[in-house]
């Protein structure tokens, strides 16, 4: 399943965060609102630096191919590229958001051991998910490379060749499905490493 970050921030923020229980009182509902509103912003400056990083690593392995230029010019090809290396960076970044949710919920019922373990483990999964987005991007322009060694990629977009689009897009959101489940698993293990240290 594809997570798009500033969707799935706007839905679970409220149904995870708010749900302090009526027991918890006024405050903790205003600290799950002023919560729910932090992680909303995290959560759309995180969009936005996705979509800019998942364009420029496009931008990078296709040297000299002006990715706006060609959308501009209505090539389907580099557009479909394009869109699915930001839906991949964004589906693997969601993970960290996830994390993070989760501890914003121990953290509104004052579960403040919990909590913290599994915002930390939250941050730090999102700073690893940040950066193996971009490497998984660059990773498959490489082996996609070598496995077609008779076509010329770069040509192929340029010329605006759908399909080609379209089997390379549909590659880096499958890869990102996997790799986030990976990334979810490193977030997991963090939580449980903090737990115990806190503990």
């Amino acid at each position: 399943m594809i997570h798009l970050i500033p969707f799935q921030a706007i839905a679970l923020a409220p149904a995870a965060l708010v749900e302090a229980g009526p027991e918890s009182g006024i405050g903790a509902g205003a600290v799950a609102l002023l919560l729910g509103v932090v992680q909303l912003i995290v959560s759309l400056a995180l969009f936005t630096l996705a979509v800019n990083n998942g364009i420029a690593v496009v931008s990078k392995m296709i040297e000299g191919l002006d990715i706006w230029a060609e959308i501009k010019k209505k090539n389907v090809a580099v557009s479909l590229l394009a869109g699915g290396a930001v839906i991949a960076y964004t589906n693997v970044v969601s993970g960290g958001i996830a994390g993070m949710t989760k501890g914003l919920q121990s953290l509104v019922v004052f579960d403040i051991k919990n909590g913290l373990s599994a915002v930390l483990g939250g941050a730090v999964n999102l700073i690893v998910a940040l950066a193996v987005a971009g490497l998984a991007i660059s990773w498959t322009f490489k082996v996609m490379d070598k496995w077609t060694k008779d076509i010329d990629e770069k040509a192929e977009f340029r010329n605006g060749n759908t399909a080609i689009g379209v089997v390379y897009a549909g590659i880096l959101i499958g890869a990102s499905t996997l790799i986030e489940a990976g990334v979810s698993g490193v977030s997991s293990g963090l939580t449980k490493f903090f737990t115990a240290l806190f503990a």
